[in-house]
């Protein structure tokens, strides 16, 4: 097909659009009247018009959207509501038109033309490139991560890699060979913003690969991406259907859907006269910006138009005119004002004289003006005057407080770049990485990032807390302590409660093994003669000992040097230790092996770990 036959088939196609919406709006707003067949004119009716379109709702394709049980289903037909005003574009070809009197090209006009909007256009588009370097963990420095999508699951090695890939995929913007051949990661970012600024449109065209997956992505100029016209006067959320056309000298030349070509705005509304478009900051700033026009020309003006001179140079007495003359053009070829203005009056009295007619250069000061202007722009903005240079409130002195411009960025950031920042990962999440995997999604990390000794000491404090050791090497990709040494929190009242439930564990072990040994051995009727095996006694409570008992009293009288008669008292006893002598002597020795220990593993997870 030719470019004069696709013109002809473009035209046949709005007019079609323009005829279904006006008897769509009529049959709107005179439900019961006759529509434009029954007066005559050519084309189906509003009712053929209305089945038609519900037929295609319902044969669209289903989404991939998950349902489980109690979730609702796939509705059951389209809306109603209206969203577009049925009469307001029957005369277009096949695009909406943003309606509002300042043009694409007034609004770029607009940032070149005052230097304090272009500032602050500027430093949003340098602050949002800082985020376009990868990193590995969210509380690092400024840049994004590609991170599992729901938080609260653990990624595997495999899904570690998968993350990997599709951040080498977002930095080379597609799948490339060379990377030369492409614009990066951080050059999109940077048009992507001004864009969005200036106009309060972000496009972005996806090409897909053979399967329908996005393989590259390319920015495309708003100013020459509309809304598409259709006969639809509802919310129209099919993915199939033309959605944004481009345009060149008010000729359609391409057609994309909802997956070809990304249609971003920040600041929508829900006006039916809006025809979908957002609103920029410039469109809020009307008023402002010719304002401030005003007083950077009026400023400029003074000093190549200025017309009040600065003073009188009186020369009293009289003076031949002809001496008078050159002395004039004398005195204007040597002194003289920025493209000739201010040019001194030169009288002829007696005497001369110099009489000044400015005393200061006070018609200048209109800073206070200026200044809120600039205040009022950074406000619609949302960034503080302290990030472009402008600063107001110190007087020109130290600060009372060394952090207070630190403290009014960062909030300005968080009132500003935060939201700049997720209307970003909206995009890339739903419009490319979820295409390819929607078990992951782009995340900008670092807006506040901590110094080093910061974020040693916000590690200290976690590990000191409520964080155990083995945790947070986890974090920074390191194998656990050795012998459980890293199941520990560095509390002081955490290790003796834990040290207490180590030592009560270990005695109820040890009185345990006791038992059953002299249960065993009861059994077996090994039992040394004379000593009859005794169950083992209560296990004393955490932290106490038994009592000691008496010592018995060798058996046979003594003689008179107190010696023992029977040879058979001065054998060693071959009874064994009881219960609580043996519970009491283990828990002697654990207790002096953890008191010693204890410092040591301090020092070692105090210096070493962290």
């Amino acid at each position: 097909m030719g470019f004069r036959d696709r013109m002809l088939d473009i035209g046949r196609r709005a007019a079609t659009g323009a005829l279904d919406r006006v008897e769509t709006g009529v049959e709107r707003i005179f439900p019961d009247g006759p529509t434009v067949e029954a007066a005559g004119s050519a084309g189906p009716g509003v009712v053929d018009l209305q089945k038609a379109r519900l037929a295609s709702a319902d044969s669209a394709p289903a989404t991939s959207f998950g349902t489980g049980a109690g979730m609702p289903d796939k509705p059951a037909g389209g809306p109603e509501t209206l969203a577009y005003d049925p009469f307001a574009l029957i005369e277009q070809l096949g695009y909406r038109e943003k309606p509002t009197t300042l043009t694409y090209a007034t609004l770029q006009a607009m940032v070149w033309k005052v230097p304090m909007i272009n500032a602050i256009i500027q430093t949003r588009v340098n602050q949002m490139a800082s985020f376009c370097r990868s990193q590995t963990r969210r509380d690092q420095e400024t840049g994004f991560i590609v991170r599992m999508r729901d938080l609260r699951d653990k990624p595997s090695p495999a899904d570690r890699k998968r993350a990997r890939e599709i951040e080498q995929l977002l930095l080379t913007t597609g799948v490339t060979d060379d990377v030369r051949s492409r614009s990066s990661f951080e050059q999109i970012i940077r048009k992507m913003t001004r864009d969005s600024l200036t106009y309060d449109q972000v496009n972005l065209e996806v090409v897909p690969d053979a399967k329908g997956r996005p393989a590259c992505w390319y920015v495309a100029d708003p100013v020459t991406i509309r809304l598409a016209d259709s006969s639809r006067i509802t919310e129209d959320d099919s993915l199939t259907r033309p959605h944004t056309v481009q345009i060149y000298d008010n000729v359609v030349i391409n057609e994309y859907t909802r997956k070809e070509m990304v249609f971003g705005v920040r600041n929508p509304r829900s006006d039916i006269r809006n025809h979908g478009y957002g609103t920029s900051e410039l469109e809020m700033l009307i008023t402002t910006v010719t304002q401030l026009l005003w007083g950077l020309q009026y400023n400029a003006n003074f000093f190549s138009q200025g017309s009040v001179a600065k003073g009188l140079l009186n020369m009293k007495g009289a003076i031949p005119e002809k001496q008078l003359r050159a002395f004039r053009r004398q005195w204007y070829q040597m002194i003289s004002g920025v493209e000739n203005a201010f040019r001194t009056p030169i009288v002829n009295a007696e005497d001369i004289q110099w009489v000044p007619m400015q005393e200061s250069n006070r018609d200048m000061e209109f800073s206070a003006w200026i200044d809120f202007l600039i205040k009022v722009a950074c406000s619609i903005y949302m960034i503080d005057p302290v990030e472009v240079n402008f600063n107001y409130g110190s007087g020109g002195g130290k600060q009372m407080f060394e952090g207070a411009h630190k403290t009014k960025i960062v909030e300005s950031k968080a009132r500003g770049l935060l939201p700049m920042l997720r209307f970003f990962e909206d995009i890339f999440n739903q419009h490319i990485i979820w295409q390819i995997d929607p078990n992951f999604a782009l995340e900008f990390t670092g807006l506040d990032p901590m110094t080093p000794k910061e974020m040693q000491d916000l590690k200290t404090q976690r590990v000191r807390t409520y964080q155990m050791v083995d945790e947070l090497r986890a974090e920074e990709d390191l194998p656990p302590l050795p012998h459980n040494m890293g199941e520990v929190v560095l509390d002081p009242n955490w290790m003796m409660m834990r040290r207490d439930q180590i030592l009560q564990e270990q005695a109820e072990e040890a009185a345990r093994q006791l038992e059953e040994e002299l249960k065993e051995q009861e059994r077996q009727g090994k039992v040394v003669a004379g000593v009859s095996p005794q169950p083992p006694t209560e296990i004393p409570e955490r932290g106490a000992l038994p009592p000691p008992t008496a010592p018995k009293k060798p058996a046979g009288p003594p003689n008179g040097k107190g010696k023992v008669q029977t040879k058979q008292a001065l054998q060693p006893s071959t009874k064994k230790p009881s219960a609580n002598e043996s519970v009491a002597e283990l828990m002697s020795e654990t207790a002096k092996s953890m008191s010693e220990a204890e410092k040591e593993a301090k020092r070692v997870l105090l210096d070493v770990i962290i």
